[in-house]
């Protein structure tokens, strides 16, 4: 038995008896205020929504989560780089930060002070006023610092409100030539389930390991109910940080491989990245190629093909 097929069976899984989660990977290749009793305010209309006739999903931005079931697989980096990318590829972009510890704002080097995502909409006010510049010209919306009191309210509300994100997306006034990238914190939460309520593309983001490799069954189940949709999204699964020159992450990404039925994404270990976003500088103004960058840059032309509109 080969080391792909042991860890398969570590996991419990056989490719060929595993018909469900197959066909689901074949998609490879779419305010609360403080709680005082008082009303919420009246709903904006739905980013999802197909209100007008017509091509309507083509007139609003593409959006594009990157979402893992454990931490620790890059997910802030890879957002930022495929922000900064995208952006130099001709879209025109709005990273989002959906995670609480506030990451982002770090990789693009904005200041700790800037009011975000969860302080803004917990006054009720409209994210348009908290956009920073980022990198290559793109725009930025990080969460911002927020206590514990202020994120259970947020999360509480976000409970309530499924179409929170859809809302305030819509109130950006953005166009189909915009793309927004949005960053989820680990996990089946509030704020990947917004993210993925409105996703065109879902990146699902791991590292070769088995930590990655036994989470697909959550996976399954995260995005279920959002394959079920009439708007379903395209789902990519990305090994983030390959290293070539390990056996054992071969070994994993050939593990993938069968488990999902086809080739994962890949994008390789590069220290230039990680030492640019360390120190809040873009990552794509290195000069030096690399098969990091040209990974970088095959995604972003895969995240400029056409929404599926069916």
């Amino acid at each position: 038995m080969s080391f792909t097929d042991r860890l398969l069976v570590l996991f419990g899984k056989n490719v060929t008896r595993d018909a469900r989660g197959l066909d689901a990977r074949l998609h490879f290749f779419g305010s609360i205020p403080v709680d005082d009793g008082s009303p919420f305010p009246p709903q904006m209309p739905c980013a999802n929504e197909h209100t007008l006739p017509g091509d309507a999903t083509m007139l609003r931005p593409k959006v594009v989560a990157l979402v893992s079931v454990n931490g620790g697989v890059g997910r802030s980096t890879l957002a930022t780089a495929l922000s900064s990318g995208l952006q130099r590829h001709g879209e025109s972009v709005l990273a989002l930060d959906l995670d609480p510890q506030n990451a982002l704002r770090h990789h693009f080097g904005v200041s700790a002070g800037v009011c975000g995502v969860g302080r803004t909409s917990l006054r009720n006010a409209q994210w348009a006023q908290i956009q920073q510049p980022g990198f290559a010209g793109c725009q930025v919306i990080t969460f911002g610092d927020t206590d514990s009191q202020q994120r259970e309210n947020l999360q509480r509300w976000l409970k309530r409100e499924p179409d929170w994100l859809a809302q305030h997306l819509s109130a950006l006034n953005l166009s189909e030539r915009h793309t927004v990238v949005i960053d989820t914190p680990a996990g089946n939460n509030v704020y990947s389930q917004q993210a993925l309520n409105v996703a065109d593309v879902v990146l699902i983001v791991a590292q070769a390991d088995a930590a990655s490799l036994g989470t697909l069954d959550q996976v399954d189940a995260m995005l279920a109910p959002y394959l079920e949709r009439e708007y379903s999204p395209r789902v990519h699964f990305l090994i983030n940080q390959v290293d070539d020159s390990k056996a054992f992450n071969l070994d994993m990404v050939e593990a993938f491989q069968q488990r999902l039925g086809q080739a994962p994404l890949e994008v390789h270990r590069d220290m230039a990245i990680s030492e640019a976003l360390a120190f809040g500088t873009d990552p794509l103004d290195n000069r030096v190629t690399s098969m990091a960058m040209d990974d970088i840059n095959d995604l972003c032309r895969l995240l400029k093909a056409p929404k599926k509109t069916a």
